[in-house]
């Protein structure tokens, strides 16, 4: 059962109680992420989830740790574009102590200098352990190809420069700026009451902060030309991502693009996967992604592959894209896509995690929690049209955004 409670300083509350489950997971989430950075701030929202464990002023962070540990529970953040949330799972019984716990983090917490420093020197290895990783840096190098010039192409750990340069007093401005009711979620599903889950969320926030986030994101520019950008990387493989304007989150097309991504690429039996991984045997990694936000939206995809074999899955990679964008797709593989989406679909409800991820997704991009019957329903509605007509935007190989990562000779040339 779906329930949703706005509180008076703006909280919103929302639940879906599975009595037949043993588990629950909570999420707060705060509507903010490093797209409400500026480049000064880059990695200030990924610095304050890490911070948020380092101690309240009634617990230590040994404490918060060992408190989850001895319940069994799992507690856990991560910082996202638009978005940071702080959650975790717990047995039934426990899900009071679980969200004083949250609250207790973020109501709290005291951003020792002492930790503040520590905790910069776990970011920083974890900055170059992110640089050891070409086939995760590639995304990013892929999103500032198509969004050099705004927020949502920047990466969400920062530079080293940045973090480097964080301080105490940068950490609660941004926090004082963004942290606040009107932009908190609080999301639980499972073996829970939602009129529970209200009375200790007033509790826990009598007294937070109140005020509304009056800054609204710039919508990032849609670039209408080709843009390669060539990295080198002494690495074994070279990486090389395609692609370009995609849809939002609120987009109504987004089930259309979905359909698309899985018969183009998101898929084994995808038209990329079966040519260039089954058939020809150029690269192991080897598909098409959609990355949605608020008011934008990117449609890539990624190959990783070796050196002698790049021009060859480059350009059998645009010959499948210029096939699909001119005769569009079959109607056995809209089917079996569909089916493979409600699939998918279906396993995720038996997760809690999932389930509180979606309410709180839903609530913040739509307002309301769209019904699964209502998404397999529109999934269901895409038509052969549809997706050859959405091909025409998403398929925009001639402008597309190129990214290369890998050890590639000065000079390379894309082929085309």
């Amino acid at each position: 059962m779906y329930n949703k409670t706005v509180l008076p300083n703006g909280i919103r509350v929302i639940t879906e109680e599975i009595p037949f489950f043993k588990s629950a997971s909570l999420g707060f989430w705060v509507n903010t992420g490093s797209r409400s950075e500026n480049s000064s701030q880059n990695g200030i929202s990924h610095f304050i989830e890490h911070m948020m464990f380092k101690g309240t002023s009634t617990r230590s962070a040994t404490e918060i740790a060992e408190i989850m540990d001895s319940v069994g529970g799992q507690l856990n953040a991560f910082t996202e574009k638009e978005q940071t949330c702080y959650y975790v799972r717990v047995v039934d019984i426990h899900v009071p102590l679980a969200l004083e716990l949250l609250a207790d983090m973020l109501v709290n917490s005291v951003f020792n200098p002492v930790e503040i420093e520590r905790e910069r020197g776990v970011i920083l290895e974890e900055i170059r352990m992110y640089d050891d990783s070409p086939d995760e840096i590639i995304f990013d190098i892929f999103t500032k190809t198509l969004w050099q010039r705004h927020p949502l192409g920047r990466t969400i750990l920062g530079s080293k420069k940045v973090v480097s340069s964080l301080s105490r007093d940068d950490i609660v401005q941004f926090i004082e700026s963004y942290y606040l009711s009107g932009n908190i979620i609080v999301a639980a599903a499972g073996n829970i009451r939602h009129d529970e889950i209200v009375k200790l969320v007033e509790r826990f926030f009598d007294h937070h902060r109140s005020r509304e986030v009056k800054k609204k994101p710039e919508k990032p520019p849609v670039e209408k030309k080709r843009v390669e950008v060539i990295n080198y990387k002494d690495c074994e493989q070279v990486y090389v991502i395609v692609g370009g304007k995609g849809v939002s989150q609120r987009d109504e097309e987004k089930y259309t693009v979905q359909v698309l991504d899985s018969i183009i690429g998101g898929s084994m039996s995808s038209r990329l996967f079966q040519e260039i991984r089954e058939k020809l045997g150029l690269a192991y990694s080897i598909g098409s992604f959609q990355n949605s936000y608020y008011d934008a939206g990117l449609f890539g995809i990624f190959a990783g592959t070796s050196l002698e074999n790049i021009d060859t899955v480059i350009a059998t990679t645009f010959r499948i894209v210029k096939e699909f964008k001119e005769r569009g797709c079959e109607e056995k593989e809209l089917s079996r896509a569909k089916e493979q989406l409600k699939g998918t679909i279906s396993l995720a409800l038996e997760s809690t995690p999932n389930r509180m991820i979606r309410l709180a997704k839903s609530e913040i991009y739509h307002g309301r929690l769209i019904p699964y019957e209502e998404v397999f329903e529109k999934i269901e509605k895409v038509t052969l049209e549809d997706v050859y007509n959405l091909a025409q935007m998403v398929l925009d190989y001639d402008n597309f955004g190129i990214s290369i990562l890998g050890p590639v000779k000065k000079g390379y040339v894309v082929p085309r």
